[in-house]
């Protein structure tokens, strides 16, 4: 089964359970509270939740027929299957999930307090289609906001590290770590333009690349390379492969990089000067497609005896973090995961993304013994067209002494 269609089915097949769960919920708390008939309630409800849910069908069907060369109608080529189609179904997806969590909890609660609910009952369906309602309210439009802000903005996110002994001339030097840009038809030339200068308005000494250079074929890749090749990094832009890079054209990737000023290779250390100290990159290629065994590590690592030593890498995979550690690096560079992409829960509680289950080290910056994990959100999508709970980044490094 090509892989288009599984992905779809993965995701659209467990949202059917959740959006009958959901649906009922609703349907439910509109009746009871508003003296609704409750069929016809649910024919409304329904017919939303089936509208919302055109867009896999639609893929699927669209796919079917006329095979790969329609999907980039659906990866951000046509706005018009965007905005009737892909948003919908991806803003459904966010507040049917998180609103399952909130009926979910409802539902644990009368399991748990049976004894009261059974003596209570008809006041407790009361309050409880109340809450809801409300719930229903505040997650359709926190879903609304959240989603704009973290798609369309980028936010810039910063960690001191302290420099370990003999590297105090680096002290004063700013690194800054992007990821995905994934240049396509929704991150446009203008959007990657903004990001560029966002980048430039930080003064970066270097910046690292940890790969994706676009989303899928060859159309963007020299466009984007472009673009990015307009980063200012006085002392050097160091990039690492990605997924995206070997599924669309590796060579052309590579070849583009090269030209925008990058330096880029598989599993190699590579040193550079940066205020007369040695910094010592090592660029591994670890992707689905391509992963260094041991004697392509050994290699790697070979020669990377500079005072600061930085490993730079696509995916954080944790035997990688667990081997860098272990041979004494001082950062550790990735992406790959989008910071979750669309992640459900509560911030500050608990979030839950398909990145959780490759790894534990999903966005941010992680101590592991003296090193720092810094893994960037990116900035570009992949299967959903929205961000939600992991905002678009720019991840800055000041090294201090």
């Amino acid at each position: 089964m090509p892989w288009i269609i599984a992905t779809t089915l993965t995701v659209f097949v467990p949202l059917v359970v959740l959006y009958w769960y959901v649906g009922r919920r609703l349907s439910d708390a509109l009746s009871e509270h508003f003296a609704l008939e409750r069929k016809k309630v649910g024919r409304y409800v329904w017919s939303i939740l089936a509208y919302v849910n055109a867009y896999p069908v639609l893929f699927l069907t669209v796919f079917l027929i006329q095979g790969q060369a329609r999907v980039p109608a659906f990866s951000g080529e046509s706005f018009v299957i965007d905005l009737l189609f892909a948003y919908p179904f991806w803003f459904g997806l966010v507040f049917t999930v998180q609103m399952a969590l909130v009926s979910g909890l409802m539902d644990l609660g009368r399991i748990v307090l049976w004894p009261i609910y059974r003596k209570r009952k008809r006041g407790w369906r009361a309050r409880q289609g109340k809450i809801t309602l409300i719930a229903g309210v505040f997650l359709g439009v926190y879903s609304i906001l959240t989603i704009v802000t973290d798609t369309w903005t980028v936010r810039t996110v910063e960690r001191e590290y302290r420099l370990p002994r003999g590297a105090e001339k680096l002290a004063g030097s700013t690194l800054v770590h992007i990821s995905d840009v994934q240049g396509d038809g929704r991150t446009t030339a203008a959007r990657l333009e903004a990001y560029v200068d966002q980048v430039n308005a930080l003064k970066p000494d270097v910046v690292f690349f940890s790969g994706d250079v676009v989303t899928s074929g060859e159309k963007y890749i020299a466009s984007t390379a472009e673009i990015l090749g307009k980063i200012n990094a006085p002392f050097g832009k160091i990039a690492a492969v990605g997924d995206h890079d070997i599924f669309s054209d590796k060579d052309s990737v590579l070849a583009s990089l090269k030209w925008a000023g990058f330096i880029i290779a598989d599993d190699t250390t590579v040193t550079i000067s940066l205020r007369d100290e040695v910094v010592s990159v090592t660029l591994l290629t670890h992707t689905y497609r391509q992963r260094p065994d041991q004697n392509d590590l050994g290699r790697a690592v070979d020669g990377a005896d500079g005072h600061l030593k930085i490993l730079l890498v696509h995916q954080p995979a944790e035997s990688l973090v667990e081997f860098a550690a272990s041979r004494g690096y001082h950062l550790f560079l990735a992406g790959h995961t989008h910071g979750g992409g669309v992640a459900f829960g509560i911030p500050g509680l608990f979030l839950f993304s398909p990145a959780s289950t490759e790894s534990k080290y999903v966005s941010g910056f992680y101590d592991v013994g003296t090193m720092l994990v810094s893994v960037t959100n990116g900035l570009g999508m992949t299967l959903a067209p929205i961000r939600f709970h992991a905002p678009a980044e720019i991840t800055v490094i000041r090294l201090v002494s």
